[in-house]
This record gives structure tokens, C-alpha cells and sequence, in this order.
């Protein structure tokens, strides 16, 4: 997730486009669990009240795929766990989307499963499907907006991030668009990860179809535009966007807003003049779900995990990292975001813009990609 990380997971590239075309990918997508749900009921608590009580008596929580620098995950953990005296476990935080439901569907019903993981929204529909998911209505609910649950509430949406173009501009000029990557002086310089594993990439093949008059529903011009820096020579290979900038490999990435201002620091150290921008021709957003596991070892601590990231801590620590809380509109109402998360938000005019796929068009894009990348960019 991260740009600290290995780039199948969040170091630069959240594994989502494997999405849909991935029937390895056994998706544990889940949302909060009502008091009709089938799995656990006479053990899940029926409010809030009781769900934080029983939550405490357990006593732990295994989260899957939740890096550290991640959307300020590390902060939010360590919160949590001072809040609720319950001991959090991540398995895999470098984890892809895909390699999380492939770990769901093998784990399924047994102790050593995840309780709760973070997933791209292309994989959504796969985890219902796969019955990986366990219905649970957060109670704030009807502050997220309705393009950030499940109607049947297998899941919840907790944040989400503006694409963007990270760069080290002691290399070369800071970009404003999909565009001004054609100028020469990019040559060599440009690393994208494989948006047939990767939500980052897949997000930046739908972010450079919207600059080249494509659609949410037709990211061909995307794909045709990396097909294009391909073969003249601009794209290069890496194992991460971290790796890519901190070598020398590269010296323009791409990947969720909220991910660069996570590894500043890192990059500091490492000499690399970290800039960032959101390209102002293909303005893309897109969110992370947290489903609760069915058949979660620790229902009530998966709940009350959900509970909190929608909360105002978790809100606020999303909103400092750059990571845009579900709630945004609500809690900006209500006065609610901390002076540090108004700080770390993209700015009004840039959220207005954003473009949220459904995940339908996620569904196509990445049969799509996962039919053309090989042959059109990969091969190149």
C-alpha cells in the first residue's frame, strides 16, 4: 500500500485489478454484521454498547493487508488498542487485494483467519459471491455516501484517495497532466506497476483514459496511452514505486495521495525531492473496503474495529494522512475534522472533481487490462 512496501500490495500499488478476471481471488470482503446474520448471531452483540463489551472480552483482533504507512493505519492501530485494551495482529500487511482472497477463501472457518481486510473495490462483488463476507451495518451508515456501501451491507467503504503522480524533481520537472508525460525529458524515467495485480495502477490506466477522452466505462484510451510511453522508450521496470524512486529507477510513479505523504520522511532520507500532484486531465478516486471476514475468530472485535475506522478517530487519522474519510461531508458539517485532517485533505476543488467508478466499470476495466497489458505495454 505504501511506498515502503513491496509494490504487489500498498507500496505504491493496492492489488485491485486482478479484480473480477481473478477467480483465484477469494475475496473476504464483509461489512458489519446485523442481528440477521446468518454466522455468529447469538455471539455478535446487537448494539454498540454490547458489541465494544464483547469486543474487550475477546480480547483480539487479526487484521490482514494493513501496512503501518498505509492511510496512517499505524497511528489508528495503536489508537484502537490503547482505546479498547484489545491486542491487533496484521498478517501480511504488504499484502495484495488478490493475495488477501486467496488467504480468505483458504483460511475460510478456521482460528487463523483475518477478522477484517482491506481490499480495492473491484473485488467487492467477487467476495460476496464467494460467501467471504458477513452483512454488519456500521452505525453512522447513513453518513457514508451511498457509493461507499453495499446496499446489502457486505461492506463498507472507509475512506478514499485521489490518484496522483509522485515525483523526484531533482530529476525532473513536476507534471500537471497525463499529457506533459510525453515531453521527452521523461524518457526512461516513468514506472507504473502491473494493473493486472495492483488498485494504484488500475487506478492510473482509468485516470489516463479520462485524459484522453475516455470514460469510466472505456478505459481503452488508458491502456492505449501507457501502450504509447511504451514503446517510446519512457516506462521502465521496478519492484516498487519506493524502490523505483529511491534507486534512481525511476523518477515519476504513481499511487494514492494518502500513500505519498505516508513515506515523505522515507523519501527525505533517501534524497529524493518527493513532489506530488494530481493530474488536473484525469482527476480519479477511488475507495478501500473493510469487510468483516464471515465466520470472523473475533466477530465483535471485527465489528467494533469497523466502528472505529468510521469514527471520529479514525475519520480524523485518515483525513491526516490525505486518505478522505467516508465521512467527509458529514463531520465538515458538523465541525467535527481536527485542524490536522483539514490540513492533510486534498483541497475542496480537487475532491469536487473526483471521479468514483462503480464497480461495474471496475469489473470491465480489468478484464480489459488483463486481456491487453501483457501484449500492448508489458511485452514492450
Amino acid at each position: 500500500m505504501s511506498l515502503s512496501v513491496s509494490s504487489s500490495r500498498r507500496g505504491f500499488r493496492r492489488a485491485l485489478a486482478a479484480g473480477a478476471a481473478l477467480a483465484t481471488t477469494a475475496l473476504l470482503l464483509t461489512g458489519c454484521a446485523t442481528s440477521s446474520d446468518a454466522s455468529a448471531s447469538e455471539k455478535v452483540g446487537s448494539d454498540l454498547a454490547e458489541i465494544t463489551k464483547l469486543a474487550k472480552q475477546e480480547g483480539k483482533l487479526t487484521l490482514l493487508a494493513y501496512p503501518r504507512t498505509w492511510a496512517n493505519y499505524g497511528k489508528t492501530i495503536d489508537a484502537f488498542e490503547k482505546e479498547y485494551g484489545i491486542d491487533v495482529t496484521v498478517k501480511s500487511p504488504n499484502a495484495s487485494s488478490a493475495e488477501e482472497l486467496t488467504s480468505l477463501k483458504n483460511l475460510k472457518g478456521q482460528s487463523s483467519s483475518a477478522d477484517v481486510s482491506d481490499i480495492g473495490y473491484s473485488f467487492t462483488e467477487s467476495a460476496i459471491k464467494q460467501g467471504l463476507t458477513e452483512q454488519y451495518t456500521p452505525s453512522v451508515a447513513d453518513e457514508v455516501p451511498s457509493n461507499l456501501k453495499d446496499p446489502d451491507h457486505n461492506w463498507t467503504g472507509a475512506y478514499y484517495g485521489v490518484l496522483s503522480i509522485g515525483v523526484d524533481a531533482n530529476k525532473v520537472d513536476v507534471p500537471k497532466t497525463f499529457d506533459d508525460l510525453l515531453d521527452p525529458q521523461y524518457k526512461g524515467k516513468i514506472f507504473i506497476g502491473d494493473p493486472r495485480e495492483g488498485a494504484s495502477a488500475l487506478a492510473t490506466v482509468s485516470a489516463a483514459a479520462l485524459a484522453n477522452d475516455g470514460s469510466l466505462t472505456d478505459v481503452q484510451p488508458g491502456i492505449d496511452f501507457f501502450a504509447k510511453l511504451a514503446k517510446g522508450g519512457y516506462l521502465v521496470d521496478a519492484s516498487s514505486n519506493a524502490a523505483a524512486l529511491e534507486t534512481g529507477q525511476a523518477a515519476v510513479t504513481f499511487d494514492w495521495n494518502y500513500n505519498y505523504s505516508g513515506v515523505q520522511s522515507e523519501m527525505d532520507e533517501a534524497g529524493v525531492d518527493l513532489r506530488t500532484t494530481v493530474p488536473s486531465d484525469g482527476v480519479f478516486g477511488n475507495y478501500y473496503a473493510q469487510p468483516i471476514t464471515a465466520d470472523a475468530p473475533h466477530p465483535n472485535a471485527a465489528r467494533l474495529w469497523v466502528e472505529w475506522l468510521l469514527g471520529g478517530a479514525g475519520a480524523n487519522n485518515y483525513a491526516e494522512s490525505g486518505a478522505v474519510p467516508a465521512r467527509y461531508a458529514a463531520m465538515a458539517e458538523a465541525g467535527t475534522l481536527t485542524d490536522a485532517a483539514k490540513e492533510g485533505l486534498p483541497d475542496a476543488d480537487t475532491l469536487a472533481e473526483i471521479e468514483f467508478p462503480t464497480t461495474e466499470n471496475g469489473d470491465a476495466a480489468t478484464t480489459l487490462v488483463v486481456d491487453q497489458w501483457g501484449s500492448k505495454v508489458a511485452s514492450k
